[in-house]
């Protein structure tokens, strides 16, 4: 049987080179990411993201434009409804790199995932960033973040959940925000 060149979007071969390469000169690895964000007004913010850094050498010409991130506050929380919340974006970052981890370690395991929607919410008690009762008593984070994935795929769900795990143990994003209370839910689809 030949094995498939892609899987779930991912190059077999690249997956397999980048790992050699690193394996190699782990050097290559090093990265660096950047955004610039310009205030516009109130809660309304917008980012931009172009260049980062592999390796120790800066790369600004890859990506043929910046992506521009509109961030704001809905109105009731006084903002102008121009973009989603930093929180929400929080979420979303947090999302993408979870979809991404299922795509790219699914690859890894040859696991052919048919699709995989990933819901992220989180809970915040707003009383901690506006310093009530008192300055340091709430948490202005999020206290508890929570995933969902709808998978559709014919792997069995302990494959699906070793996938799952996998996602989330080496996800760059949510790594960064162990600080934070975690848990994940898995629905299979067929």
């Amino acid at each position: 049987m030949a094995t498939a060149t892609v899987v779930n979007g991912v190059s077999i071969q690249g997956l397999q080179d980048m790992v050699g390469m690193v394996k190699a000169q782990p050097q290559v690895a090093k990265a660096a990411f950047s955004a610039t964000t310009i205030w516009k007004g109130g809660f309304h913010n917008e980012a931009i993201v172009k260049t980062f850094s592999l390796g120790g050498a800066r790369n600004d010409t890859s990506r043929k434009k910046a992506f521009t991130i509109v961030g704001d506050h809905p109105q009731e929380l006084l903002g102008a409804d121009k973009g989603p919340s930093s929180v929400e974006l929080l979420l979303a970052a947090l999302g993408h790199c979870l979809a991404s981890g299922w795509a790219t370690y699914g690859a890894h395991m040859g696991i052919p995932i048919e699709g995989v929607r990933v819901e992220v919410d989180g809970d915040i008690d707003l009383q901690g960033m506006l310093a009530l009762p008192e300055p340091g008593v709430v948490p202005p984070g999020f206290q508890d973040i929570r995933a969902t994935y709808y998978v559709k795929s014919q792997a069995p769900k302990e494959q699906l959940e070793q996938l799952a795990k996998m996602s989330e143990d080496l996800s760059p994003t949510r790594h960064s925000l162990r600080a934070v209370k975690f848990s994940s839910h898995l629905v299979v689809e067929r």
